[in-house]
């Protein structure tokens, strides 16, 4: 544990120098929320099921960005630069070290998730503690089940010049894939949480419908975001378990 902890320390400062992790996870979601109602009145009651949804998928951006570069591919630019291996050899355990980059994130993201819907209540003209206690609830249930899945990248050779260019593409793609016309069905609906974005706008709608009582709270998505992330553990299990020391990007 007291090894976990150091590495957190480490970890943080880190982050804390990459100012442009912060304007690409949280600065745009907030730039572009503004945009599209910074003509609301506070004359209405805006947390209802509409806007669930429309947080939910601000949300899913923040959880999912964050995690992807500054877990995943934040590990991958560690190996190939040899920093990764540095840590491995004085903590001796991949374990710690992938745990310490997570527990790191996950107070981030629950930060920039407090720090966007701060910025959502003023845009409304409403105080809600329930809405920043429903982003930190889906922070905690949800970056995990992200982190593992989001590990399946670690088993590819990736160069650090093309990691931008391949979150640009995954996000393009997933983003599309949500906009794809769905079945109302209990396979469709779980085939479409196989998509890490759709996973997590579901868990923030559901969360919502919970705690501002303003939807039907489904027993049927629960078993289905269930199911998935008992599939999304065993990938991120598998891809950590062969996620290499040595760097493998420049290999002939």
């Amino acid at each position: 544990m007291r090894d976990i902890m150091a590495l957190c320390k480490v970890y943080m400062i880190n982050i804390m120098s990459n100012k442009f992790a912060f304007v690409y996870n949280l600065l745009l979601p907030i730039i572009y929320f503004i945009y599209k109602n910074v003509n609301l009145s506070s004359a209405t009651n805006h947390f209802n099921a509409t806007t669930a949804e429309a947080l939910g998928n601000f949300w899913a951006y923040i959880i999912f960005v964050t995690i992807l570069n500054n877990v995943v591919v934040s590990l991958i630019v560690q190996r190939e630069r040899g920093f990764y291996k540095q840590m491995l050899f004085v903590v001796g355990s991949k374990i710690k070290v992938i745990t310490s980059i997570f527990l790191v994130q996950l107070a981030i993201i629950c930060v920039e998730l407090s720090i966007f819907n701060v910025m959502v209540m003023i845009v409304v003209h409403q105080i809600s503690f329930k809405l920043l206690f429903a982003g930190v609830a889906v922070a905690l249930l949800s970056a995990l089940p992200v982190t593992l899945v989001g590990s399946i990248l670690l088993l590819f050779r990736i160069k650090i010049e093309s990691v931008n260019i391949l979150l640009g593409i995954i996000l393009f793609g997933l983003f599309f894939i949500m906009s794809v016309p769905k079945f109302d069905s209990f396979t469709s609906g779980l085939l479409n949480l196989f998509n890490p974005l759709s996973f997590v706008t579901e868990m923030s709608i559901q969360i919502q419908n919970m705690i501002f009582n303003i939807g039907i709270v489904s027993a049927g998505i629960w078993l289905q975001m269930v199911i998935v992330s008992f599939c999304y553990a065993i990938v991120g299990i598998y891809s950590i378990s062969k996620f290499s020391v040595n760097a493998i990007a420049d290999r002939v």
